[in-house]
């Protein structure tokens, strides 16, 4: 899919987001197209941080919206703010992603990935590898495993071995990612399950290592409360009636 159509289909959910009566500051593609690991079957999914109304500040809603080509999760800039500080991978991808809409995402660009939650989604995939969802029940029954999982094992490592938020796949790499993905390789279940404990043996060697070389950075909150009262003095000022 072109990068053209990718942002089209950005500003659709922008647009409908807003016409529900959200402000949004930013939507920014969450998934495969990222890291060029894209085909076909690859849903549009997104993130997008709000601008919120004071009784959303107290109430911390986090809606989430549906499409025929995928889904927007939404925070308000506070919330993000804090889940990106965080250092989660799939939250700092989004904030690096070359397909983004609307205001800067330069003040979250300084969050790295934290070791310690990659480690926990690599985990979170090793326990998915074989389970019953719904959504991937029918490749579990077909293969035995869910070659989507073990890619994503494969791409967590390869994030962590290269001190990298977004790892964009080409040539080869990206074929052999793309086969593991959709079930060509490996050829057997059991092949599977012997690539998923290498991979999570190769994990645990670097893992201490990177884990003990992570700072965490503070949340400015200030800057967040300037983009805010920023939008607030805006929409203020053009629903004045002047004489």
């Amino acid at each position: 899919m072109s990068t053209s159509s990718i942002l089209d289909t950005l500003q659709s959910y922008k647009k409908h987001i807003e016409d529900q009566g959200y402000y949004v500051y930013c939507i920014m593609l969450k998934g495969s197209q990222n890291y060029n690991l894209s085909d076909e079957e690859s849903d549009i999914d997104a993130n997008a941080i709000l601008i919120p109304k004071l009784a959303d500040i107290r109430s911390n809603i986090k809606p989430k919206f549906t499409f025929p080509t995928g889904e927007v999760t939404c925070h308000n800039i506070y919330s993000f703010a804090e889940i990106v500080a965080k250092g989660n991978p799939q939250w700092s991808e989004v904030v690096h992603s070359k397909y983004s809409i609307g205001g800067s995402l330069e003040f979250f660009k300084k969050y790295s990935v934290n070791p310690s939650a990659l480690k926990g989604m690599f985990m979170e995939k090793v326990h998915c590898f074989d389970k019953l969802y719904p959504s991937r029940a029918k490749y579990i029954e077909q293969y035995g495993y869910d070659g989507k999982q073990l890619h994503h094992l494969i791409r967590l490592y390869d994030l962590l071995l290269k001190d990298k938020i977004i790892y964009e796949y080409e040539g080869k790499e990206r074929d052999h990612m793309m086969d593991i993905k959709r079930h060509r390789f490996p050829s057997t279940k059991e092949e599977a399950f012997r690539l998923r404990d290498e991979y999570v043996q190769k994990l645990e060697l670097i893992y201490e290592k990177k884990k003990s070389a992570y700072i965490p950075t503070p949340i400015d909150y200030e800057i967040l409360d300037k983009i805010l009262l920023k939008h607030y003095a805006t929409q203020l000022y053009t629903t004045i009636e002047l004489p």
